[in-house]
């Protein structure tokens, strides 16, 4: 009979597990500042293979600038900009209060869909950043969940020789399911209380 192995290193999602938005408060906060009708923005930002370029980082910060002011009209400083696109997450302490106590028993990283404007923003706000050994971020790699080739680099980054060895917490089913097609153990995020309550049937919490 197989036995599984204890878990040896926890990856968090960053959005909607460590730090919440809403992105259609967000497309209202753009249209405002810009001017724009949201459906307008949501056009511009929203588009399926934007989105996917965005985050394998093959659009850059200034190509994300350069879209903002030829597509939709904005003619403040790049300063600004920045302000408008990153200052929109609230932390949910109690999920970043988990991942610290997580990272003290085992080795603990971020795996993440993100932009690089977005990822720098987060380390200079946010301390789990600093609690963490490492991110596989989608922007880095050129790779996006649930894609299962961003898993095998989070694996690699964790120096896991086992999939099953790892852990991935994350609020979207589809990625959730991509990481247990790659071999991960993975759970679907459903607030900080149902959180603690696995994380401790796991031993991972006092």
């Amino acid at each position: 009979m197989a036995v599984t192995p204890p878990v040896e290193a926890v990856f968090f999602d960053i959005g909607n597990v460590l730090l919440h938005f809403d992105i259609g408060a967000i497309l209202r906060e753009i249209a405002a500042a810009l001017g724009r009708h949201p459906i307008k923005v949501a056009g511009a930002l929203l588009d399926t293979r934007r989105i996917s370029a965005l985050e394998r980082g093959e659009i850059g910060s200034d190509d994300l600038f350069r879209i903002f002011r030829e597509e939709l009209g904005y003619r403040g400083s790049f300063a600004k900009f920045k302000e408008l696109w990153c200052d929109h997450f609230t932390l949910e302490r109690r999920t970043a209060a988990l991942l610290k106590k997580v990272a003290r028993r085992v080795p603990t990283y971020l795996l993440s869909n993100t932009h690089a404007l977005h990822y720098d923003f987060i380390k200079s706000r946010y301390a789990f950043v600093k609690l963490v050994r490492g991110a596989a971020l989608s922007h880095e790699l050129g790779m996006r969940k649930p894609e299962a080739r961003i898993f095998r680099a989070a694996l690699r980054l964790a120096r896991l020789r086992r999939p099953e060895q790892a852990l991935f917490i994350d609020d979207l089913e589809v990625n959730v399911e991509g990481a247990r097609r790659a071999g991960l153990r993975a759970l679907r995020y459903r607030g900080p209380e149902d959180l603690a309550r696995r994380l401790k049937e796991l031993g991972l919490l006092a």
